[in-house]
């Protein structure tokens, strides 16, 4: 129940799907003294959800900082563990992998690995959706790993878990908590997955990666309306419902 909440309802709560409920009740409500307030909320809404000065300075200051790839040069790593949320395992022809702009997860994995940082790539993540439990990109990416010819033998698959939690829950299982891993998601990821992997026993180190914000001057055009500011908005509130539906429930 907990898993099919939080992929459904979460969604009546992100930021276009506010405004959109806003105008709607604008529209149908037409009798209603208060009508007008509505539409002021509506419009105040679009604003601030799309002005990319507030949605950059919000999440860059949500999201785990980069690290420090010197320092974790001199340490080494016998398992990088590498969460799912790259691929639309929904695109056909199944005979190539689709990725997602969260691509950069996997990219400095096969880096890290490269370069000898880490010794062997733990890949967590099965079936992502609430209606659909056959979808177990873990495999997939294991396949592209496969293609490029990766060394297969230093990867290990965990294609059964369905979120951050149950990742958390089965790496106890395959790795063990012996060891100190390194942790590789989006850095707006990073707080959530940091803490459930923590609440299991695990000692983390943060490797975040995905960075949606900029560091560039403030300029004019962060002050008009743009797409770009209501998907990191998005981003945003996924992570604070899901931050706090976690500490609620007793995951962190």
């Amino acid at each position: 129940m907990f898993f099919f909440l939080s992929k459904t309802i979460s969604y009546l709560l992100m930021p276009a799907t506010l405004i959109g409920l806003v105008w709607l009740a604008f529209f149908i409500f037409r009798k209603w003294k208060y009508r007008k307030y509505l539409a002021i909320l509506g419009f105040t809404l679009f604003i601030i959800f799309t002005n990319d000065f507030l949605a950059n300075s919000f999440l860059k200051a949500w999201q785990t900082e980069p690290a420090n790839l010197e320092a974790i040069k001199s340490q080494k790593f016998t398992y990088g563990v590498l969460l799912t949320g790259m691929t639309n395992t929904l695109k056909e022809p199944k005979d190539r992998v689709y990725f997602n702009q969260n691509a950069d997860r996997l990219l400095q994995a096969i880096m890290l690995h490269q370069q000898g940082i880490i010794d062997s790539l733990y890949i967590s993540g099965g079936g992502a959706t609430a209606l659909r439990k056959d979808l177990q990109e873990a495999r997939v990416l294991s396949s592209y790993l496969e293609s490029i010819q990766f060394p297969m033998e230093k990867v290990i698959i965990e294609d059964q878990s369905r979120n951050t939690v149950e990742s958390a829950r089965l790496a106890t299982d395959f790795i063990g908590t012996q060891d100190q891993i390194l942790l590789i998601t989006s850095a707006s990821h990073m707080p959530r997955a940091e803490g459930c992997f923590q609440k299991e026993g695990f000692r983390v180190q943060r490797y975040p990666t995905v960075f949606h914000t900029n560091d560039e001057m403030i300029s004019p055009s962060m002050f008009l309306p743009s797409q770009d500011a209501l998907m990191k908005w998005h981003i945003l509130f996924k992570e604070w419902m899901g931050y706090g539906a976690y500490w609620l429930a007793g995951y962190l």
